[in-house]
């Protein structure tokens, strides 16, 4: 278990919020990763605020879920996952529903590829080393900003 111990996550102390000040229940997120361990990473990160988390290890299975109707707030994607070759298949999931913010989840790849995204649907990109706070930040945004 990750213990957050950064004094920006403790201002706000309200109780009706956990300590960081996020609270994402009710919200869902869907996790493209095929890594178990950068899963983890980020399932950590965002446990803390409640939300439902849910982990798709392929593209496939991403698709099959987003055509199944099922609604998600939000969907972190790993850009390097084999088959998002030039960011396609962000391009086809926000075909499927274009309201559906998208934060793809960069590795320490060219800043050409981080480009790309945007065009593709994107709505933020960020890197695999992100911190807590950070991640925490941009999903607030994500969730509470308007378009």
């Amino acid at each position: 278990m990750i213990h957050i111990t950064d004094t920006r996550f403790t201002m706000d102390r309200r109780p009706d919020l956990p300590p960081h000040g996020f609270n994402w229940r009710g919200k869902k997120i869907l996790i493209v990763e095929d890594d178990y361990a950068n899963y983890l990473f980020f399932h950590e990160m965002l446990a803390v605020a409640q939300a439902c988390l849910i982990r798709a290890v392929s593209l496939q299975e991403a698709y099959d879920m987003l055509s199944e109707v099922t609604m998600f707030d939000l969907l972190l994607i790993n850009n390097s996952i084999p088959g998002n070759e030039n960011c396609r298949s962000i391009k086809k999931m926000k075909l499927l529903w274009p309201g559906l913010r998208i934060i793809a989840i960069s590795g320490c790849e060219s800043q050409e590829r981080h480009t790309r995204c945007y065009p593709c649907g994107c709505d933020a990109v960020i890197d695999h080393h992100v911190d807590s706070y950070e991640m925490l930040t941009m999903v607030n945004e994500m969730f509470y900003s308007v378009r």
